[in-house]
């Protein structure tokens, strides 16, 4: 993988045009940096429960991040529509108050739902109705996921970074460490998202998790990317830098790195 490579493909390969998928992403942009500073984020440890169930039942962390956009958009509506519930108790577990709702069996409600939406029928398995049957009353997990999306109201169209970053590297051969580096840093900035998506745009975001991926067996051509990345982009080299660097130092240097989050959410020890 080299610079020369991408600027041959977004200048040559008109199926694969960088700067056309970026516009449409950059649409979304304002709406989805608006969403994230109103919606607070679940807590980590909530998000350790996705990231637990994912690696348990082998399903992939795109439904994680999935889930825990949904379960931010139900945080932020839920006093909107605490009125209404309080007056409409669904079952013993039915979810009216943010202070006794099972974080659980939301995590289970969201994570079902992403599969759902991204056509992985976890539901259908033995093992998920081996959970149904451990965490919910009788018949109530379907009224909890009901009450759950009506709470969301049914609102389940969410820009994620991995989207974009997945659309792009099907352009490219990975090697499997560069692979494994790319999905596991969307995961961690998933898994810390108030350190993240609060404030940062997806595209920049995802844009950064690039120049890292395409350069990490080769640190020195990391500015031939970010340079890459400001031309298929309206962002300067300068905040890709600081964005990038911002990663590295979260994501590799901190207390929770990279290679302990490996450890801890899939038992990688390398």
């Amino acid at each position: 993988m080299n610079f020369e490579i991408i600027y041959d493909l977004t200048q040559n390969n008109l199926e694969f045009n960088f700067k056309e998928y970026y516009q449409l992403l950059k649409l979304k942009e304002e709406n989805w940096r608006n969403y994230n500073q109103l919606y607070p984020f679940p807590n980590e440890t909530i998000i350790s429960i996705l990231f637990s169930l994912a690696r348990k039942y082998k399903i992939c962390t795109k439904n994680v991040h999935y889930s825990i956009c949904l379960i931010q958009r139900f945080l932020g509506l839920f006093e909107n529509n605490k009125k209404c519930h309080s007056t409409n108790k669904l079952s013993s577990t039915s979810i009216t108050s943010k202070e006794s709702f099972d974080g659980f069996q939301i995590s289970i409600c969201a994570l079902n739902i992403s599969c759902k939406l991204n056509q992985v029928y976890w539901c259908k398995t033995l093992e998920f109705k081996s959970i149904v049957n451990s965490y919910f009353d009788k018949d109530d997990y379907l009224r909890v996921e009901l009450e759950f999306l009506d709470i969301i109201r049914f609102h389940i169209s969410i820009p994620l970074i991995s989207d974009f970053v997945g659309i792009i590297i099907e352009g490219f051969y990975l090697s499997k460490t560069q692979e494994e580096t790319y999905k596991s840093i969307i995961d961690f900035i998933y898994f810390k998202p108030n350190e993240f998506l609060c404030k940062q745009s997806f595209t920049l975001l995802a844009l950064s998790v690039l120049c890292i991926t395409f350069s990490i067996h080769d640190p020195n051509s990391l500015c031939f990317y970010i340079k890459w990345a400001s031309n298929i982009s309206n962002y300067t080299y300068q905040s890709l830098q600081l964005q990038i660097n911002s990663i590295i130092k979260i994501a590799f240097n901190d207390k929770m790195t990279l290679k302990i989050f490996n450890e801890q959410i899939w038992g990688n020890k390398k």
